[in-house]
């Protein structure tokens, strides 16, 4: 799958709780993987004056995953 394809798609919990839609992929160059779905714009973040808390409630550990297809399936937190 292309991570262009990633973008806008439903985030939803294995347990059917809607997070969010995708608007931003961080990439981590180094390892040359995916890291984390941002469900809100990077420019928003940067604007914030707590950007870690906000990154915390905006965005999934790619790592929780579970599978994409229509929507991204994601492990509980």
């Amino acid at each position: 799958m292309k991570i262009s394809e990633i973008y806008g798609k439903k985030i939803i919990t294995t347990g059917g709780r809607m997070i969010g839609n995708v608007k931003e992929v961080v990439l981590d160059i180094e390892k040359g993987e995916v890291s984390h779905l941002l469900t809100t714009k990077l420019e928003n973040l940067a604007k914030s004056s707590n950007v870690r808390e906000e990154l915390s409630k905006n965005s999934v550990l790619y790592k929780r995953v579970k599978n994409i297809a229509e929507s991204i399936i994601v492990s509980e937190s």
